[in-house]
């Protein structure tokens, strides 16, 4: 049994697929299919079945393959252990968020990060939420803050702890007509109002459009753009109109930049924290938790 079998195992279990596993591990089929084969017959018993919804584990092979994770996670423990004897100090965790969250979720991070996050460095990425799960599939980012999307659609091998809920709120320019609404905004009044859209599949984006069909209607989409922040210099430039996470907006509201208005039906959204399933160093789990505490407070 060796460090390369059970990687292949776990690639083949998070994908669910051995063609997709050689695809992440960019090698062919058939050397994920033999090293999965040697690694079965070296323990005695199959790691997988093939079923009408593509590859599972067996009962025993997930109970394997959950150790297997845990084995892996000291293994690259030993990583910091050789980094500390080199004199080499530091690791970096890197961090993908949102464009629209760092108002909400960077003061909460540096408050007193220093003496929080020992002997880690942080790097922090932002992105649409679809290149946030893209790279974090393809081990770009260690972790990433996103919109809670729907399970169905969250990459195979991810999973998320939920951080804080946010409520929606439609923003416009000060002087737009519905800026002087002293009720909330009812939905089916924006049928007609240009509104900017962020990413139609995937978090706040299918939020809002959802939002419209639910009542059946479809909303007069302008633009679609990938971050948040394009979305608030749009309705400064009284471009339109647009249905964002209320935090995200805050400064700008404050400024006198935007207006928020709360919506009818009302709706939350969810931030968590995603990652991949498998382990990282000890050092790095023991700063992501720290760093979830942080964020939940």
């Amino acid at each position: 049994m060796d460090f390369r079998q059970l990687r292949y195992a776990l690639s083949v279990y998070k994908e669910r697929s051995f063609t997709k596993a050689a695809k992440r591990l960019n090698i062919s089929q058939s050397a994920v299919s033999e090293q999965v084969k040697l690694l079965e017959e070296e323990i005695g018993f199959e790691l997988f079945r093939r079923t009408s919804r593509g590859i599972e584990s067996t009962d025993r092979g997930r109970t394997f393959l959950y150790e297997s994770e845990r084995v892996m996670g000291d293994l690259l423990s030993l990583s910091d252990t050789a980094r500390r004897l080199r004199g080499a100090l530091q690791d970096t965790l890197t961090i993908g968020m949102g464009s629209g969250m760092a108002q909400i979720f960077i003061p909460r991070m540096f408050a007193d990060l220093r003496n929080d996050l020992p002997g880690v460095r942080l790097e922090i990425l932002t992105a649409p939420t679809k290149n946030i799960f893209n790279e974090l599939h393809e081990e770009k980012l260690d972790a990433g803050i996103a919109i809670e999307s729907d399970p169905e659609r969250l990459p195979a091998g991810l999973v998320f702890d939920r951080l804080i809920d946010a409520e929606m709120a439609l923003i416009t320019h000060p002087k737009h007509a519905l800026a002087r609404s002293k009720q909330p905004v009812d939905i089916g009044r924006l049928l007609a109002e240009p509104i900017i859209m962020s990413e139609l599949t995937v978090g706040y984006g299918q939020v809002v459009l959802s939002l419209f069909t639910d009542l059946g209607i479809k909303p007069n989409i302008l633009a679609v753009v990938d971050n948040i922040e394009t979305i608030k210099m749009i309705v400064q430039s009284e471009g339109g109109i647009a249905i964002v996470p209320r935090a995200c907006a805050e400064n700008e509201v404050t400024l006198g930049l935007l207006k928020a208005l709360s919506i009818q039906p009302a709706r939350n959204v969810a931030f968590s924290l995603f990652r991949r399933r498998e382990p990282m160093s000890r050092r790095k789990e023991t700063a992501l938790l720290r760093l979830r505490e942080m964020l939940k407070a």
